[in-house]
């Protein structure tokens, strides 16, 4: 009797749909990390963002006090300021152990000939804290909604232009909206339980959304619609949510207080910087009436961030969520609270739509899942395929804009003009500068910075002496820009120089009306001279400023 063998192979594996989706998000994660690293040292060791230095001053004066004052209380950063200076001792116990920097004073020297020893720290901060709103931002959606209009909303924040771009920049806007989303998670949490604990965490949550920047404390509107909500299905439980409701809003100014104690101590101080954001015009920035800047943010950095057929997704997202009872007192307060505040502003700054973004992102992943349920009744694989197709149409042209903007901040005019001055210009020459060029200090230049009131100072010397926030603050008084047009009259005398670079003159050209003095100065310091160079920006291929240098005969 013969026997035949019989081999069995293993079947092949398979990935079941639920190892998928669980593998979704870390991958949507990963990629947002990836893209706001790829171009995360943009200028270094350059200043392209004036506003960066701020902040790190802040951080470097509360380390040199010691001192948990900041010196400067506008947004009021506190918070943010706070992770920089945990950053800055972080980058020099690293340094000192490795022998980089034996001394403090070593480091101090170190920074402030290149800021990239903290900048690039900080930046890379702020992008892991934006990474961690899109996580919360997945988190909001999956409790409101469900895991996938939860991956879709994520996936959506994860390429939008003007979310990547100002994740990689040091500012408060980023961390504000991570303790934005952190206050309406547990304002949901209210909602559905009513607990005293989540009243505590949304009160901390508030506090430090409102220290880090004070319009976050409309996410506030988030816990009021909760109580709201919570008290119209249990009417038995009004009075306790209201009772609650005041002793959270109490304890979120508290923590506000514990968290920057010095918007107390050093209340003046911190008036006078409130004052000074309030500005009526700005260059570049100056707003309209209320339709008009609605429409500056809806064709601007909403139609960028979300193009225009995300944008309709986010219309009909909207009145879905209208619909919803959670969604309708938690997220749409919010949404209308934000859009009400940056319509009736003076000054409108992209920026300001990242308040927006996340739920905004939500809106239309809610849309979109709606349209693939009504498209699934469709035979298959043609739902599929469409799908695919609406998603594609909404991320694919975003995802390019990210690309273009990361290479055009990658090849920004200011270093292009850096570059041509390395090649053109002679040693000992006296350099006016209207923009941190760190990447210029190695040469053997004399430099000239305007400085408000005080004119022109020797950038250098300056440098040496480790310039505080305090001295920049003075210098600046009540003027928007630090740049020649706003030296004092009196003042243009000390910023004689052989070669001008300057950032700022085609701006103050463009809104001459609105600036004739600034402009006029600007049209006198280049007569006086002749233009050797010009470097404009290119949509795609080359960012910033259009920057002229001026040659002068001394």
């Amino acid at each position: 009797m013969s026997t035949t063998a019989t081999s069995h192979r293993p079947a092949p594996a398979v990935v079941s749909r639920g190892a998928i989706a669980a593998l979704a998000l870390p991958a949507i994660l990963l990629l947002a990390l990836a893209i706001r690293l790829y171009s995360v040292t943009f200028g270094l060791p350059a200043l392209n963002d004036p506003d960066e230095l701020t902040f790190e001053l802040g951080a470097i004066k509360m380390l040199s006090g010691p001192t948990l004052n900041p010196g400067w209380f506008g947004h009021p950063a506190t918070t943010t300021m706070y992770v920089l200076a945990v950053l800055t001792i972080a980058v020099f116990g690293l340094g000192h152990l490795l022998g980089r920097f034996p001394t403090i004073e070593s480091f101090a020297d170190a920074i402030y000939a290149d800021p990239s020893w903290v900048l690039l720290p900080g930046r890379v901060a702020m992008a892991v804290f934006a990474v961690a709103t899109i996580y919360l931002v997945y988190r909001l959606a999956r409790e409101l909604f469900d895991r996938n209009t939860a991956l879709a909303a994520a996936a959506l924040l994860t390429v939008n232009p003007v979310h990547v771009t100002w994740s990689q920049i040091i500012r408060s806007d980023m961390m504000a909206c991570f303790f934005m989303l952190l206050g309406m998670l547990a304002a949901l949490r209210i909602l559905r339980e009513n607990r005293w604990r989540d009243y505590v965490l949304a009160a901390v949550w508030l506090g430090a959304a409102m220290a880090t920047k004070w319009p976050y404390a409309l996410t506030a509107l988030a816990v009021i619609g909760a109580v709201v909500a919570r008290g119209a299905a249990h009417p038995a439980e009004r009075s306790q949510g209201l009772v609650r409701l005041a002793l959270c809003g109490s304890l979120a100014l508290v923590f506000l207080f514990l968290i920057s104690p010095y918007l107390l101590l050093d209340h003046q101080t911190a008036l006078r910087n409130m004052h000074g954001e309030a500005q009526v015009r700005h260059l570049g920035a100056t707003g309209g009436a209320p339709w008009e800047n609605a429409w500056w943010y809806l064709a601007g950095p909403l139609a960028t961030g979300l193009g225009w057929l995300g944008l309709g997704f986010v219309a009909a997202g909207l009145a879905i969520i209208a619909r919803r009872r959670e969604a309708a007192f938690v997220v749409l307060p919010v949404v209308l609270g934000f859009a009400m505040v940056l319509c009736v502003q003076n000054l409108v700054w992209e920026r300001w739509v990242l308040s927006l973004m996340p739920l905004l992102a939500i809106a239309a992943a809610v849309a979109f899942m709606s349209l693939a349920r009504r498209i699934c009744a469709f035979p298959q694989p043609f739902a599929r395929v469409a799908m695919a197709m609406v998603a594609l149409a909404i991320l694919v042209p975003l995802a390019l804009r990210t690309e273009s903007d990361a290479r055009a901040r990658l090849n920004d005019t200011r270093q292009r003009a850096s570059r041509w001055a390395e090649a053109h210009v002679a040693p000992g020459s006296t350099i006016l500068l209207e923009h941190f060029a760190f990447d210029l200090l190695p040469r053997p230049w004399h430099f000239l910075f305007p400085f408000g009131s005080v004119g022109c100072i020797d950038a250098r010397a300056t440098l040496g002496g480790k310039i505080q926030l305090s001295t920049v603050q003075s210098g600046r008084g009540s003027r928007t820009n630090i740049d020649y047009g706003t030296v004092a009259a009196d003042k243009r005398g000390s910023c004689a120089a052989d070669y001008a670079i300057l950032t700022q003159a085609d701006r103050y050209a463009a809104e001459s009306q609105a600036f004739p003095e600034e402009a006029a100065a600007y049209r006198t310091l280049m007569a006086r001279g002749t233009l050797v160079a010009s470097f404009v920006p290119e949509a795609g291929k080359v960012g910033g400023p259009v920057v002229r240098i001026v040659k002068f005969s001394r």
